[in-house]
């Protein structure tokens, strides 16, 4: 339990960062977040760590701070809090209640939080609640707020966010492509993109494995579970199934599945299932796993991975009913977005001796699922038969791109 002084220390801290000053790249979330301020819900936001959660609630309090709000900022990964449920009394006995807004940050850890979040909110206090794991968003919160949260999702900078990042203007096409090949290799985190200092992506994949899987799930066969990190974040867009890893992993089929989970509920990877309309066969298939930025990769890949990487990344900022499509023959489509009925190949160049490869499975999902085939390329030196669009003007788009997609390919 931490002691009451403690938490006034602490509850003075965020009062601090709240009235920092910093130049911050606005992020595409940010002025909706703030509008949101309005609205009588439990605001929680979830991603994978160090996408830049708190710097957007930070952002958020500020303006609210400036605007009249008796704004509060609470880490509770702050090392000198000793996770109690009873430190939630002394809180309440600190701060006031009335025209309050409460930024909580990573609060999973802390037995109870979710009572807590729900009994500020019956008070009026207005509560934004960041963290780093999926669950968040689970069971439990779910029952405690009884439909009265919004879940939002962050991840590392979008290419429009990265542009704004690095202040680049409108560019030459060449020039264009030039970025997007940068942002292709080192991702999109926000502090290596703003500082340049790329090394420090090393300790976000340790962060990532040790305090969100290993010991929030209070992992035992270490060396394992850390093996199959490797070997995820070597792979992008590979097959992880039992058959992938045999060999060089000591591991059973419940436990791969587990940890893989483990994987995804961190938000270091984005799973894609084959689609089918048998659920049967979703789960009988193996899954592919992208990285949820191409910063967390740990080996070079070659520039078609990380441009599938990156187109599946997008999307997945606003959806995440995506898949793969395969048909009996092993023909396949990278992307298939059912909601759309859009099938997707991704190709760093289309040429003449891959465009007849490209076109052949995107045939397959027009005939058997009804779909609309699309070629996503960096360059192109050939026409096809289907539509084709440019991976920089793909990811440039607004967010309607995936709902509305089909009709905004003709317009």
């Amino acid at each position: 339990m931490t002691d009451v002084s403690t938490l006034r220390e602490i509850i003075s801290d965020g009062d601090w960062y709240l009235s920092v000053e910093e130049a911050l790249v606005e992020r595409d979330l940010a002025s909706m977040m703030l509008d949101r301020a309005r609205y009588d819900v439990v605001e929680v936001v979830t991603g994978v760590r160090r996408a830049g959660k708190s710097k957007l609630m930070l952002w958020v309090g500020r303006k609210l701070k400036k605007s009249g709000r008796n704004v509060y900022y609470i880490n509770f990964e702050d090392d000198r809090i000793d996770p109690d449920k009873g430190d939630f009394q002394k809180i309440n006995s600190i701060i006031r209640m009335a025209n309050t807004v409460i930024l909580v940050d990573e609060p999973q850890n802390m037995p109870g939080w979710e009572k807590w979040a729900r009994r500020l909110h019956e008070r009026g206090v207005k509560v934004y609640v960041t963290g780093s794991n999926s669950k968040l968003l689970g069971t439990e919160l779910a029952t405690a707020l009884a439909g009265r949260k919004k879940q939002h999702e962050i991840f590392p900078f979008s290419f429009g966010e990265y542009m704004r990042a690095r202040d680049i203007a409108k560019l030459p096409r060449d020039q264009m492509y030039n970025v997007l090949e940068e942002y292709m290799r080192a991702g999109g985190y926000p502090y290596p993109t703003v500082s340049g200092d790329y090394s420090i992506l090393e300790d976000y994949r340790r962060d990532i494995v040790e305090r969100d899987v290993v010991m929030r799930h209070r992992i035992r066969e270490v060396d394992v579970l850390r093996g199959l990190a490797r070997f995820v974040l070597s792979n992008p867009g590979l097959y992880v199934s039992m058959r992938a890893v045999k060999g060089f992993l000591d591991i059973s089929h419940v436990t791969l599945r587990k940890y893989l989970e483990y994987f995804c509920e961190a938000y270091a990877v984005i799973p894609l299932e084959k689609f089918s309309y048998s659920h049967k066969e979703r789960i009988l298939n193996p899954r592919k796993f992208y990285p949820i930025d191409n910063g967390l990769l740990i080996r070079k890949v070659d520039a078609g991975r990380l441009l599938e990487s990156i187109i599946v990344q997008h999307i997945r900022r606003y959806t995440s009913n995506i898949f793969y499509w395969r048909d009996y023959r092993g023909r396949e489509v990278d992307i298939y977005l059912p909601d759309s009925r859009l099938a997707i190949q991704v190709v760093y160049e289309l040429g003449p001796d891959n465009v007849k490869r490209e076109e052949k499975p995107l045939e397959q999902a027009s005939s058997q699922l009804g779909a609309r085939p699309l070629i996503i390329y960096l360059y192109k030196n050939v026409e096809s038969v289907y539509d084709t669009m440019n991976a920089v003007d793909f990811l440039l788009k607004p967010e309607t791109i995936v709902s509305d997609f089909v009709q905004n390919l003709k317009s």
